[in-house]
């Protein structure tokens, strides 16, 4: 969106990054989270730290930081003095329902899961400050086979090869959460997360040509769907299939391929993922049907 907040990044790593980040903060805030962590957030996983900054006319907008379950989002706010009158509020929704709304009242912190949409709410023209807040975006659990993928990514190109909404590797990243919050299994997850690293008829730059540590990393199973997905002549053969109940395909170079319904379903997931995370799944109407939730 345009007339965005103005950032700084603390660490350096996008918002995808699942791996622990502490080590890369400078001081005072790497003293200032081991205080937090050791009080508040035992075992807590640093992800991400940047602070945002807000004049009027400079707007927030609802957004969620993470759509994997156990990240949470810590808030705390930095203006010395802030007047009611200012607005400024940290807004919680549900939906069309604002669930919590936060004046920011200096040195306090606001938690919410990382799923949940939030916004900073506008200043007001009067307010003369520069309202800022600094975050810490935190994991509560593991998800070792997402670190395999992400530590996996991180050693190819994929870091810095472009994609419609920044790097590969982000894309790949957020196709991986994306299944993951929708319910799917690890082989299609991690498929997901891997699935255009060999190309595809859409995507043709090739990220890796050696499958052997592509399937270190993700496994057999995962590795061959991805393979599959690269193979096909995606979305238009999967939508075919869908909607005349069949299960043949068709190949990029020609042919057709026979697959089971297993395989079938998989490659709508990956394909419902690829698309939503594109902003491109709108008019695949069968495919919109892998989607298991609704934002």
């Amino acid at each position: 969106m345009g007339y965005a907040h103005w950032n700084q990044d603390y660490v350096g790593c996008g918002t995808e990054n699942g791996l622990e980040a502490a080590a890369l903060l400078p001081e005072p805030l790497s003293t200032a989270w081991t205080h937090l962590r050791t009080t508040y957030f035992p075992g807590a996983r640093l992800l991400r730290c940047y602070a945002n900054a807000h004049t009027f006319g400079v707007e927030g907008y609802p957004h969620t930081d993470s759509r994997r379950l156990n990240d949470s989002t810590l808030v705390i706010y930095l203006n010395r003095d802030w007047r009611r009158e200012w607005g400024g509020e940290t807004m919680i929704y549900d939906g069309k329902t604002i669930l919590h709304a936060e004046l920011p009242e200096f040195n306090t912190g606001l938690v919410f899961p990382g799923n949940r949409f939030h916004t900073a709410r506008a200043v007001s023209r009067i307010c003369p400050e520069l309202r800022v807040t600094l975050m810490f975006k935190m994991a509560h659990t593991n998800d070792p086979d997402r670190d395999r993928l992400q530590v996996f990514l991180q050693s190819t190109s994929a870091k810095t090869t472009r994609h419609t909404r920044g790097t590969l590797m982000g894309h790949l990243l957020r196709v991986y959460d994306l299944l993951k919050s929708w319910g799917y299994d690890n082989d299609v997850c991690l498929a997901g997360g891997i699935h255009s690293i060999f190309g595809t008829n859409i995507f043709t730059e090739q990220t890796v040509t050696d499958r052997v540590p592509v399937t270190v990393a993700v496994g057999e199973s995962a590795t061959q769907l991805a393979e599959l997905f690269g193979k096909i002549n995606r979305p238009t053969t999967l939508e075919t299939a869908l909607s005349q109940g069949i299960t043949q395909l068709e190949l990029t170079a020609g042919g057709r391929v026979s697959v089971t319904q297993e395989q079938l379903n998989s490659l709508c997931a990956l394909e419902a993922a690829n698309l939503w995370d594109q902003n491109a799944l709108k008019s695949h109407n069968n495919i919109r049907k892998f989607v298991k939730t609704e934002e």
